[in-house]
């Protein structure tokens, strides 16, 4: 698998673990099995930049220049970072048509 697909395939799966694991906080709360609601915001982000220091770390191809990799760390972080946002809200959507108003 080339480099650039892994990249875009770990993206793609850090967009949607986001919302995936407010869903399943949220039916872990629920059921009443684990009372994480106070504290699934912080672990999210944690666990999520935790995995973007990850892909950064396995996906982005080093270089001779430190100039270039400090370019690919600033355009990983900016796509990430909207990435992140957009990921929000399509948390913000899943969970208000699974749970409503």
């Amino acid at each position: 698998m080339k480099a650039a697909l892994r990249l875009v395939l770990n993206v793609f799966a850090w967009f949607f673990a986001m919302p995936v694991l407010f869903v399943f906080a949220a039916a872990l709360e629920s059921h009443r099995i684990l009372s994480i609601s106070d504290h699934i915001a912080p672990i999210t982000a944690v666990v999520l930049s935790l995995w973007a220091g990850v892909i950064y770390w396995r996906c982005i191809p080093s270089t001779p220049s430190m100039w270039r990799r400090v370019g690919y760390l600033a355009a990983f972080l900016g796509v990430m970072f909207l990435l992140g946002w957009a990921a929000m809200w399509a948390t913000f959507v899943v969970m208000l048509a699974i749970y409503g108003a």
